[in-house]
């Protein structure tokens, strides 16, 4: 069994999440500037020639961003499988399949985990 240190679990998840809500953040910040970019690129009578290698770049770009994103989410399931299988197992953090403690809090008290 492997042996974390509860905080520092928490706050690999804190990070975590805040690390997803940020590729999520550029994915959107992205998606309208590539719908401005085509906007834009209409009204203004840009040839399609130059806007096109524009819109594949940015377009590839945002590719990448959901591509790493994927192995964001990839690295969270292998966390979650080791802390199931560590001292921590007991210990909400706040993953996508969080404990049945109905108190909502980061750790179970032993009568509960014992239930």
């Amino acid at each position: 069994m492997k042996t974390f240190n509860a905080g520092a679990a928490i706050v690999i998840a804190d990070d975590v999440r805040a690390t997803l809500a940020s590729v999520d953040g550029a994915l959107t910040h992205g998606a309208r500037l590539l719908g401005a970019m085509v906007e834009t690129a209409q009204a203004s009578r840009i040839p399609v020639t130059e806007s096109q290698l524009v819109l594949e770049s940015v377009t590839s770009g945002l590719s990448n961003v959901v591509r790493g994103r994927s192995d964001m989410v990839d690295a969270v399931k292998r966390m979650t499988v080791m802390k199931r299988n560590s001292n921590l197992q007991t210990v909400d953090v706040g993953c996508d399949n969080p404990l049945p403690d109905k108190s909502r809090t980061f750790f179970t008290t032993a009568r509960v985990a014992a239930e």
